[in-house]
């Protein structure tokens, strides 16, 4: 891992003393786990507290169990929290990896996790959405998904209450650049100086890469992360990227952003949201969990929008194949008893029906929202994921030895979400020219890698990242792979 500075070591040594005050559920041992005492559990899955202070409790009365010591932490803080842990012997049994950019390859070669040892029974329930290279390594399973891949995080969340008293229908939300910037004008203006149009999450550079690359493939951009499916190039300064930032930026021109909100995490964001601030928030699927759980009279006024597009048309965006959840710490003392939790709890279609619950991102079985006791306009949210989400191709998937290029790559930085936010503070003034060097540098930087991979032996070249066969509005499937 990048070495931290002194401050990074300071921020996360406070995380870290925090940790003790945070809710827990049952006892437990340290980072680690002394066998037979507990076991520790970090993650920043907010919305899912419940029902894993459920699980826990549960857990430590049954036959085998023990009790559960758990920690959330913000996902803006938790990589120095846990790049902290590792540096001290402190990591928890069982975590997930919000924070660390790594690729779960190159954590699982750095020490970071061993393998689970989960039943035949729970190994036959997540079987078909395991890879090698995401989430088994070497033929043992590190990890499961616990999400569904249709799913994205550039979810147009609004305040009924402030959309209608603007004379805007709370039933036909805006769906293109236009109409948005149009409604969050009116919505201001009706606000009367006491709210604006719309606030974000700017404070948070990785989350705003993650939602551009959302509205970028809404907006027509066959590929993910700034690379092509078909070609397997790098196109960062595509039209597409380019056209989405500038309508971010022209909605802070028209000064419909709330002032203050550049610094501002998720958290905050969201929280001022419901408190009123502003009448449109874009935010991920998980929304009317945490703020619902903060805020539950929000309920009555929550509604939701499709993810923008530049003009009419049919929505069309593509998700790998969901990464690894939960992984067990390599210094954990208590594989079995942390796999038993893990097979008899989280592999399960209740645990999906759980997920779904609680409004988080759509639950692996995607097929039990409909229902679970989620909020409406959730459930309105998950019809469009299915009919709009489609399964991308995973390089990975296609030849395991990428593993070996992920290793070997480091960040290039600025990164997207860097240059999304420069714009947005005026920083950037260039957007082109930004997305075309990081285009550059990210393609430099991959070839770098390939060759190092090579050199350890990985047989892989630029071909195992380009997927030709590839349609829109279609999955990519297993077979397709193969005929590429």
């Amino acid at each position: 891992m990048t070495a931290m500075t002194r401050r990074g070591f300071l921020a996360a040594a406070g995380a870290l003393t925090a940790a003790a005050a945070t809710s827990a559920c049952g006892g437990g041992g340290g980072g680690g786990g002394a066998a037979g005492k507990g076991l520790t559990w970090w993650d920043h899955q907010n919305q899912l507290q419940t029902a894993k202070k459920e699980i826990f409790a549960a857990f430590a009365q049954g036959p085998g169990g023990v009790p559960v010591q758990y920690t959330y932490y913000n996902p803006a803080k938790m990589g120095q929290a846990l790049q902290l842990a590792k540096q001290s012997g402190q990591l928890p049994d069982l975590r997930t990896n919000a924070g660390l950019t790594l690729p779960a390859a190159a954590l699982v070669a750095a020490g970071w996790s061993q393998p689970l040892q989960l039943t035949a029974e729970a190994e036959a329930r997540v079987e078909d959405s395991l890879i090698e290279g995401l989430h088994t390594f070497d033929g043992k399973i590190y990890a499961f998904p616990i999400f569904s891949h249709q799913t994205y995080s550039a979810v147009t969340w609004f305040n009924k209450e402030l959309v209608a008293r603007a004379g805007l229908d709370p039933e036909a939300p805006p769906r293109t650049y236009d109409e948005f910037r149009a409604a969050a004008r009116k919505a201001q203006s009706a606000g009367g100086g006491q709210s604006y149009g719309w606030v974000w999450n700017i404070g948070m550079p990785n989350r705003l890469g993650e939602q551009v690359n959302d509205l970028a493939q809404a907006a027509g951009f066959a590929g993910a992360g700034g690379v092509r499916y078909r070609d397997g190039e790098y196109a960062f300064h595509a039209d597409e990227y380019v056209d989405v930032i500038e309508f971010l930026v022209s909605l802070r021109q028209d000064k419909v952003l709330v002032p203050g909100a550049n610094s501002w995490l998720d958290d905050v964001a969201r929280a001022r949201w419901t408190a009123g601030i502003a009448a449109y928030y874009f935010d991920g699927p998980w929304c009317p969990g945490v703020a619902l759980k903060a805020a539950p009279e929000f309920g009555a006024k929550l509604g939701v929008g499709p993810i923008l597009t530049p003009g009419p048309g049919d929505v069309a965006t593509y998700h790998a194949p969901q990464a690894g959840d939960y992984w067990l710490s390599a210094t954990s003392k208590n594989a079995a008893v942390a796999s038993k939790l893990l097979s008899d709890h989280f592999t399960t279609e209740e645990y999906s029906l759980q997920v779904a619950g609680t409004m988080s991102q759509p639950p692996r079985d995607i097929s039990v929202v409909d229902r679970s006791a989620a909020h409406p306009a959730y459930k309105k949210l998950i019809t469009w994921f299915k009919e709009s989400v489609f399964l991308a191709p995973e390089p990975i998937a296609g030849n395991a030895d990428i593993q070996q290029v992920q290793i070997a790559s480091k960040p290039v930085t600025p990164n997207l979400g860097d240059i999304v936010q420069g714009a947005l503070t005026g920083d950037v003034t260039d957007v082109r020219a930004a997305l075309t060097k990081l285009s550059s540098d990210s393609a430099a930087q991959r070839d770098t890698a390939i060759a190092a991979a090579k050199a350890k032996g990985a047989q892989v070249g630029l071909d195992d990242f380009a997927f030709p066969n590839w349609k829109p509005r279609s999955d990519y499937t297993e077979p397709m792979y193969a005929d590429r």
